[in-house]
């Protein structure tokens, strides 16, 4: 009886037993630049992954596994829309500005044995989104206040939520993408490990 409550909290916690690596030494990786990563943060970004995730061990040399991952798709668009505030001789005009936008990356990924071109598991096609905010600066109602005292103030130095144009939004929003790819990529090849 005490074997199988052993046995149950084991598995319940996601602990696995690896016939070719025994639980003191785990399988090391080799990840190399991924292809199209401009500025090499989603590669950065995979690396704290699986060094994180605590199922194998990244190393920059010859490693058991090699991590090949290329961008194939990344694309922004606009989700979501608001009614144009800005007055024009006294009405409010009835057009509608963007407001949210949405990064999406594809990439593929496929882990090799060693440095050689046999593939251990994949190749995989992961897919993910990030959602963000921005304001259309064209407006000057949309970027300054009057305060009690009749002064105009531009909203901006207040940092009301995520005011920002929509280059800088969509920048932003590259790092929770590629934090939630990275992720993808990691509970993906370590599902089959």
């Amino acid at each position: 009886m005490r074997f199988l409550v052993y046995l149950f909290l084991l598995s319940g916690c996601g602990y696995r037993w690896h016939p070719d690596f025994p639980t003191v030494s785990k399988p090391t990786i080799t990840i190399p630049y991924v292809a199209g990563d401009g500025d090499g943060t989603l590669t950065s970004e995979i690396i704290r992954a699986v060094t994180s995730s605590g199922m194998a061990e990244v190393r920059h040399g010859q490693g058991d596994y090699r991590m090949q991952i290329a961008i194939v798709d990344s694309q922004s668009q606009t989700v979501g829309y608001r009614r144009d505030r800005q007055k024009v001789t006294g009405e409010i005009k009835k057009n509608i500005v963007s407001s949210e936008g949405r990064n999406t990356l594809t990439i593929e990924a496929a882990l090799y044995e060693g440095s050689s071109d046999r593939i251990a598991y994949g190749p995989y096609r992961i897919t993910a989104e990030a959602d963000y905010d921005y304001i259309d600066g064209d407006s000057l109602q949309d970027l300054t206040f009057v305060t009690a005292s009749g002064v105009p103030t531009t909203v901006l130095a207040f940092s009301l939520g995520q005011l920002e144009s929509v280059e800088a939004a969509r920048e932003a929003a590259n790092h929770p993408l590629n934090e939630k790819l990275s992720q993808k990529i990691v509970d993906v090849i370590f599902s089959e490990w």
